[in-house]
């Protein structure tokens, strides 16, 4: 008898330890793990980010391709990625384009793929899962430890909790002045409207696969992207070789806020393009025209990027086959990326 009662208590009490060690570890996890130690991560690879996000990535990178054709910095961008996963990747998105009619978003994620010599391909989907098994024997066994665990219980998420706010509030008070700090120096770099960059690009006659882009990054060795800008022609008269350019797209990509991505454009006229109507309506929606003009100020805003450029020198050519001031010889423009104010 002695001997069975003894069995039995101990039985309980191994259930018992138990039971306070899962809920101890619990606590300890939340606590630890989530509030005074939790798991912080930084500088983390494009191919590091959680699923959603490396398909923001991709798709940003087949935006840039797109608009700079620069197959070798597209391969560099997806450095790290397998190809199979790129693959995938680029099937979702395609499927998502396709489903929302956008053909503009699905050619530009096509051509990514052809320039990374990756066909892609819908998602396989993930295996069923698997029944889990009753867990109604354990809980049958634990019921008449619950008068004892609850009271456990409860004392412990009472001290947790109050752990959590006394942590939250003292890491609150330890931050508040780097963070008042950190926006205040963004403030003032957005109101001084801080160069990004400054970059000169010059067009000679001759140069038929024209198409100039810079990347516009903050200053450092780890700058971080928030969007390129560039100029590539945009009209030509005429037929034969070299091309006689009437019209330059200059434009910024902006990626400073990821829920409204866009690229911005106006189109640098010469004298007789700008005259000409039907070159005037073919080229309207590419962007707004501007009329070239020796030392013009040009500003293109976008979300929160602006791009200002001025017109440092250009000449036009004097083929008397084509009209006057209609193409030209030269023309050099200096870029300057800025945050808006």
């Amino acid at each position: 008898m002695l001997q069975d009662v003894v069995a039995r208590i101990g039985r309980q009490a191994i259930i018992a330890g138990a039971v306070g060690l899962a809920v101890g570890w619990l606590i300890g996890w939340m606590v630890f793990g989530w509030v005074i130690w939790p798991v912080s991560w930084t500088s983390a690879d494009p191919y590091d980010l959680r699923q959603g996000q490396k398909e923001v990535y991709v798709s940003l990178v087949a935006d840039s391709y797109s608009i700079t054709s620069d197959g070798e910095l597209a391969s560099r961008r997806m450095a790290g990625f397998k190809k199979e996963e790129i693959r995938q990747i680029l099937g979702t998105l395609i499927a998502e384009s396709e489903e929302a009619g956008d053909a503009e978003g699905k050619r530009r994620l096509q051509y990514l793929g052809v320039a990374l010599d990756i066909s892609p391909q819908a998602a396989t989907p993930g295996p069923e899962p698997t029944p889990q098994p009753s867990a109604g024997g354990i809980f049958s066994r634990l019921r008449s430890l619950l008068p004892i665990c609850g009271v456990a219980v409860i004392v412990l998420l009472i001290v947790a909790v109050i752990v959590i706010i006394v942590f939250r509030f003292l890491q609150r008070s330890a931050e508040a002045p780097t963070q008042r700090v950190g926006e205040q120096l963004l403030a003032t770099a957005r109101l001084e409207e801080a160069d990004l960059g400054h970059f000169e690009t010059t067009y000679s006659f001759g140069d038929d696969g024209y198409d100039t882009s810079f990347n516009i990054e903050t200053p450092g060795p780890e700058g971080e992207f928030y969007g390129a800008c560039g100029m590539g022609f945009s009209e030509i008269i005429g037929e034969g070789s070299p091309d006689k350019i009437v019209a330059f797209e200059i434009w910024v990509f902006d990626k400073t806020d990821m829920d409204n991505v866009q690229t911005v454009t106006k189109v640098l006229m010469s004298d007789f393009a700008y005259a000409n109507q039907i070159l005037r309506t073919k080229m309207k929606d590419r962007g707004e025209a501007v009329l070239v003009d020796k030392g013009q100020a040009i500003t293109v805003d976008a979300v929160g990027l602006r791009l200002k450029a001025q017109i440092v020198d250009f000449e036009y050519g004097t083929d008397p086959s084509a009209p006057a001031n209609s193409y030209f010889q030269t023309l050099t423009t200096e870029l300057v990326p800025m945050f808006k104010s």
